[in-house]
């Protein structure tokens, strides 16, 4: 049974490939090349919590990451069961690799929207933008000593459009496509999540 459970994360099957193929907008063997670098990295074809967090303490040295890796994780475990298969990592990481992209600009806005819905009900409430900023500046700076009642203020005085309280998808699109400065700072660590960036330099030139 054991032996199953495992070949389940670690194999890779036609279907899935085919799904990948239209989520993603990879070539098969682009997926297959990921593929191979992913299991290299993780044997068990999983990414636990623990992990994931200690990749970004170790990329994050100068910061506390460890609040922002939450938020991340969350986004990338789809199904919610702890950890992160292979097929989450890899639609994630084509969004968050593509923020940069115009064309891809309001997809990647819609995942970042993903990252940030902490309790996944479909909106972004106040608290959960005062979270999502503590925890960005803790990442870049090491300490969450700001207050930001007053930029949570504006966002909310400029972009939830019907004052009900939270932003929902669209209001949340729409704040990061039309604010350049409020875009850069919500997405700032979706474009370098580490690993990401680590396994994207093993690949073969595209």
């Amino acid at each position: 049974m054991g032996g199953k459970n495992s070949k389940k994360h670690t194999e890779l099957k036609e279907k899935e490939i085919k799904l990948l193929i239209q989520k993603t907008g990879l070539s098969r063997q682009e997926i297959l090349d990921w593929h191979t670098q992913f299991i290299q990295s993780h044997p068990d074809g999983l990414i636990d919590i623990a992990e994931f967090t200690t990749i970004y303490r170790e990329f994050y040295q100068y910061g506390n990451s460890d609040n922002y890796a939450k938020f991340a994780f969350q986004a990338f475990d789809q199904d919610n069961c702890g950890k992160i298969s292979f097929s989450e990592f890899l639609i994630a990481t084509a969004f968050a690799l593509n923020a940069s992209q115009e064309d891809d600009l309001e997809k990647s806005l819609e995942f970042a929207f993903d990252v940030y819905d902490v309790d996944d009900n479909g909106k972004v409430e106040r608290n959960e933008v005062e979270m999502l900023l503590t925890a960005v500046y803790q990442l870049k700076t090491g300490t969450g000593d700001y207050d930001f009642q007053n930029i949570i203020d504006d966002i909310f005085r400029y972009y939830d459009t019907d004052a009900n309280g939270y932003l929902n998808k669209r209001e949340f699109v729409v704040a990061l496509l039309n604010d350049q400065c409020i875009r850069d700072y919500f997405v700032f660590c979706l474009a370098k999540l580490p690993f990401m960036q680590e396994l994207f330099n093993k690949m073969p030139c595209r």
